[in-house]
């Protein structure tokens, strides 16, 4: 399996273990959303750099930049 989505997988199962732990340890003021509520309230300039981040990660790209095709083509 490709390393960059074996380690997306490890990070988002680490979130959410994580996640889970604490709120049953803490409670739910402690978990990650609260906190990325609160801190979104606090610093509202994040959020915008979050979406920018998102827009960079899930914006459409064209067909030739996203497949596994190796081919190396002249360019005319």
């Amino acid at each position: 399996m490709n390393p960059t989505i074996v380690f997306l997988i490890i990070v988002a199962a680490t979130m959410i273990a994580f996640d889970i732990f604490i709120i049953a340890k803490e409670g739910k003021r402690e978990s990650i959303s609260a906190h990325v509520i609160r801190g979104s309230k606090k610093y509202p300039l994040v959020v915008l750099l979050f979406g920018i981040l998102l827009g960079h990660l899930f914006w459409n790209m064209s067909t030739e930049d996203i497949s596994y095709n190796t081919k190396c083509e002249a360019v005319k």
